[in-house]
């Protein structure tokens, strides 16, 4: 996942400030044992921290193994990998927090999962 320049590339996305432009909340990403927390704030990407974390302060988590994350983000996607919930369903990415959150803002993280791949977003 390529996490150096995030901010920038997500924060110059017109689609993802125009979708995001009211969001604000704190994701943990867990990729094996490495974790990143994202901060959106005010429609944009705030920052990224990595972990190791004790007790992260975040709206919801999403965990998953490297390989999972790297069929996520690949583009274009292979078919049955094409969306978040599909690897939800086959439980391979949990969620945990506060949903509620992550509903109200998943397109928003979706745009900004986009970003971490190694193809155009």
């Amino acid at each position: 996942m390529r996490w150096t320049g995030l901010e920038a590339r997500v924060n110059d996305d017109p689609t993802f400030r125009r979708f995001a432009a009211a969001a604000s909340y704190r994701t943990l990403i867990r990729c094996g044992d490495d974790e990143w927390l994202i901060t959106v704030s005010s429609g944009r990407l705030d920052t990224v921290t990595s972990g190791p974390f004790v007790m992260p302060q975040c709206d919801f988590a999403l965990s998953g193994a490297p390989q999972v994350w790297s069929r996520l983000i690949h583009r274009p996607a292979a078919p049955r990998d094409q969306d978040l919930f599909a690897f939800f369903r086959r439980r391979e990415i949990a969620l945990v927090g506060d949903t509620r959150r992550f509903y109200a803002h998943l397109l928003s993280l979706k745009l900004l999962l986009k970003h971490l791949g190694t193809g155009e977003a």
